[in-house]
């Protein structure tokens, strides 16, 4: 496992250009907004959610700043782990902009620091508690997670409508719940018998695998994962796409470390996430080089992860069990619909 990271590495980092934002980007970009996005990182915080994120934090007292950098910013620190690295950008961030208030930056989706400057806020302590509930990969619902315990309020909605519009939208709910249930009941009755596939590591109330078996296929997901960034054969000549390909790197090297110890059913899980996440942001590298618009961002097939990408969500009942929606791959979707047998 270890030695496919090394050829990767060699291929890939060794061209790769420096794209290593700089403390005084982050401290300039805070001058005019409190939320600070690298342009590399638009496709893990898209503009919509930084504008209401800035909108959130703008004029709350204490000062409430945000940025988000490519995980690559934590190459020119100081220190022997990801969290020393991180703090010692942060302290810099802070030295340099020499003001109190509460400062928090995701790196890629490497790591997330906190820091609270002349404010008494646990910053560390939420943020450790939002990390339980959000991957990093989700750094948007995590920073809201972190500015509702710190107490900032919600961004301002549009004026309230009159009562008829409510009447209207409420009418507009009315027929689509009711739609949906129709829909829900007859995908149900679709998907009924045994499954086709003997679902992955995926961790389920009904599903007799054990813990080692679980074991074994997500370390086979996570080697098949490296091989996939080996031969992925990506141009690293800008930064945007360097980022993209750092990131997953990232995430190979990070799904690796739990492969090589006994991680329970909370690490497998961990570990499938982190893996999700790297190739979805190999595949956003792909679609860069290439000029086409990015992924969505989707979970791999739920019957089997060497399946790829999901492209769509099913309800499915596995024999025994109860009906759940689910992400599949575009094949085991046609299965499923009786396309093919």
């Amino acid at each position: 496992m270890r030695s496919v990271l090394g050829l990767v590495v060699a291929a890939l980092l060794a061209a790769a250009p420096a794209i290593t934002p700089s403390v005084d980007a982050v401290v300039d970009g805070w001058q005019t907004n409190t939320v600070y996005v690298d342009k590399t990182m638009r496709d893990l915080v898209p503009e919509a959610d930084a504008e209401r994120l800035r909108a959130r934090t703008e004029g709350h007292e204490p000062r409430v700043l945000i940025a988000v950098v490519p995980a690559a910013a934590l190459t020119d620190q100081t220190g022997s782990t990801r969290e020393d690295k991180a703090r010692a950008f942060v302290d810099a961030v802070v030295d340099e902009r020499k003001q109190d208030g509460i400062y928090l930056v995701v790196f890629g989706g490497a790591v997330v620091w906190g820091s609270a400057v002349g404010v008494d806020a646990p910053v560390g302590e939420i943020l450790t508690d939002e990390l339980t509930k959000h991957t990093r990969s989700e750094p948007v619902a995590l920073l809201d997670g972190v500015l509702t315990q710190l107490g900032v309020p919600d961004a301002p909605g549009p004026e309230r409508t009159i009562p008829y519009r409510l009447i209207i939208g409420a009418a507009i709910a009315v027929a689509i719940a009711a739609g949906l249930l129709v829909w829900w009941q007859v995908r149900r009755r679709k998907d009924k018998g045994p499954a086709l596939y003997r679902p992955s590591f995926e961790v389920l109330p009904d599903e007799a695998d054990s813990v080692e078996e679980r074991r074994r296929l997500a370390r086979e997901d996570v080697t098949r994962f490296g091989e996939e960034l080996d031969s992925s054969d990506v141009s690293v000549e800008t930064d945007s796409v360097a980022a993209h390909v750092q990131a997953a790197m990232d995430a190979y090297q990070d799904a690796g470390r739990i492969a090589d110890g006994e991680p329970d059913d909370a690490g497998l899980r961990t570990m499938r996430t982190t893996v999700e996440y790297g190739r979805w942001r190999l595949a956003v590298a792909k679609a860069t080089l290439a000029g086409t618009p990015a992924p969505p961002r989707r979970v791999d097939c739920f019957f089997d992860p060497a399946h790829g990408m999901s492209t769509t969500d099913w309800m499915y009942t596995p024999a025994g069990g109860r009906p759940r929606e689910i992400p599949v791959c575009a094949a085991c979707a046609k299965r499923l619909s009786g396309e093919i047998r």
